[in-house]
């Protein structure tokens, strides 16, 4: 279950009319596969970057780091989970809010399966210090995921965001 906070931030950014899709651990759980996650992950357009980091700074979030995603930390509790904000071109935004068919009733936006799993494709590439969590998450939303896709789209989607190994090393081949 979604910590309450993560529920407040994301009414202080929708009051702020700047997009969130939740994603990263909390989006594998949404998805189909639970497991420990020690963030919350979301994407936001970088079109909303300023504004979004600005917000973040009124929350009393401090930015760690920048670059394609940027880090907060809450700046009195210590042990308060990191924040992340994935930013993405506003076309990407929108294709990954797109809603997977079937009967679906979040609370909060959520990238939608595809969108997942390009993302932990392209997780990969960032190296070893990712690829057990990321390729463990890839196996299991495959297994017990609430989608399914066919395997042929699996294999381009690893082609184009993780590289020619990718789809034997997910599979075990």
């Amino acid at each position: 279950m979604l910590p309450d906070f993560a529920h407040s931030l994301y009414q202080a950014f929708e009051r702020e009319k700047i997009p969130l899709l939740l994603a990263g651990g909390w989006a594998v759980c949404h998805h189909g596969y639970s497991r420990l996650t020690l963030d919350v992950d979301w994407v936001c357009p970088r079109s909303k970057e300023a504004p979004a980091v600005a917000l973040m700074d009124t929350l009393g979030f401090a930015k760690m780091t920048g670059g394609m995603a940027s880090r907060f930390k809450n700046r009195k509790v210590a042990v308060f989970p990191y924040i992340d904000l994935i930013w993405v071109d506003d076309a990407t935004f929108v294709k990954m809010a797109e809603p997977d068919p079937g009967p679906t009733s979040p609370t909060l936006p959520v990238i939608n399966f595809r969108a997942l799993l390009a993302m932990k494709l392209h997780a990969l590439k960032d190296g070893e210090a990712r690829d057990y969590r990321d390729l463990n998450d890839l196996r299991l939303l495959l297994k017990h995921g609430h989608m399914k896709i066919p395997d042929i789209e699996f294999k381009a989607m690893c082609q184009r965001y993780a590289g020619p190994d990718a789809y034997n090393q997910i599979r075990l081949l």
